[in-house]
């Protein structure tokens, strides 16, 4: 999955200060390759992939994610990312409604919002 700052339907960054909830469980990381990878208090592990400069993340993808604890740290990611998440084969997942306008056109009619969590894992369950 993707996450992905918008604005007036272009793509945007995120400021970089959002990565912080995922560092306490980074057990490795490949900088050279913006690769990260998550380890969970839960057994949870995640890979990210980002190019986190002092400013601003362009975009993170999260691949091979356990369901539990990974999940939530994307939502607490997106979320103070003022970010959206896309998923191949399912909706824009926003973290507000007030994001939806800044969505390109394709993107806003199908677009949910998730707040936490579980609504990820529900979403990702559903498509």
């Amino acid at each position: 999955m993707f996450v992905q700052g918008f604005a007036d339907g272009d793509a945007a960054p995120m400021p970089s200060s959002a990565f912080d909830v995922f560092r306490a469980h980074v057990d490795r990381t490949s900088p050279e390759h913006h690769f990260w990878h998550l380890r969970t208090p839960d057994g949870g592990e995640a890979d990210i992939y980002a190019d986190v400069t002092p400013g601003s993340v362009d975009s993170l993808m999260i691949t091979r994610f356990s369901a539990g604890d990974p999940v939530d740290l994307l939502a607490e990611f997106t979320i103070l990312a003022g970010a959206v998440i896309l998923a191949p084969g399912g909706p824009a997942m926003l973290t507000a409604e007030a994001q939806r306008q800044h969505l390109p056109d394709d993107f806003q009619s199908d677009a949910i919002v998730v707040r936490n969590g579980d609504d990820i894992r529900r979403a990702i369950e559903n498509f």
